[in-house]
Order: C-alpha cells, then structure tokens, then sequence
C-alpha cells in the first residue's frame, strides 16, 4: 500500500505471491481454529475449565487471525486492481501521445510519398528552390496541425 501510495509501482508477481501466501496461510489456520473450538465446547475427562478457557481463547485469537487474514487477501485483491488501472491508465496516457504524434506528421507524410513518385509534371520539380518551398510547407503544415490540436486543447 505505501509503495502505491507514493507512487511507486510495486513488482507485478509481488501482489500475487502475497495473496497466494495469505490464502495457504488461511487454509492452514481454519481447521486449527475449528479443532480449539471443538476442544474448548467438549467436555472431555482430562481437560478441566481452565484448560478450556484456554483452548476457547486460543480458537478465538486463531479466529481473529483469519480475520486479519481474510482482509489482507481483499486488501491484495485490491491493490491489484489499483495496480492495473494505474498501468492502464499510463499506457492510455502513452497510447494517446502517440497518436496525436501520427495525427501531426501524417498529412506530412501523404504528402512526401504523394510527391515522391518519380512522375513527370509534379509542380516544382524543375523550379531551383521547389524542394525547399515544399520542406517549408511541410514544417508549416505540421506546425498547423499542432496548433489545430492545441486549440482544441488534444494537445
């Protein structure tokens, strides 16, 4: 919980393993605390009350470790979760700058492989500065499509 809280993201196997252990742990401690119990609400020849007392403790103190227990296996389930949706959340976070990556260099991109086709006729070709005016516009495209995402605040 404290590794989540400050951020930190704990190991992916971490989680799991504890709340594998929590549940092997519970499942050894249940019928333990059914035996105390048992023992405690017998009368049995050699057990006097005292004897029981003690056993009825002991079943109540096992049954307040499986209560420990058992919330420490929903409070596992739950960082889990929130682990997840964390990871989830960064991956849409990165999902979307790249996307709004392809969104500005992508007309940029129609248009050098519109332009790069070896065909005779393409405006500018035989012009002296032609490659240049059309890397300016390329700029200035990419440049108008970022502002276009900034302004409706994608960016």
């Amino acid at each position: 919980e404290d590794a989540l809280l400050d951020q930190r993201m704990p190991a992916r196997g971490e989680l799991g393993l504890l709340r594998k252990q929590l549940i092997v742990m519970r499942r050894y401690m249940a019928p333990q605390r059914d035996v105390y119990a048992r023992l405690a609400s017998e009368k049995l020849a050699w057990m006097d009350d005292t004897e029981r007392r003690r056993m009825q403790e002991i079943a109540d103190r096992l049954g307040r470790g499986l209560d420990d227990l058992d919330a420490g296996v929903a409070r596992t389930a739950i960082l889990a979760d929130e682990v997840a949706s964390a990871m989830a959340e960064s991956m849409n976070r990165r999902t979307y700058t790249m996307s709004l990556m392809a969104m500005i260099f992508l007309p940029a991109t129609f248009l050098t492989g519109l332009f790069g086709v070896n065909l005779g006729g393409i405006p500018g070709g035989e012009w002296r500065y032609g490659f240049s005016i059309f890397c300016l516009l390329l700029v200035a495209l990419a440049v108008g499509v970022a502002g276009y995402l900034r302004k409706r605040r994608w960016l």
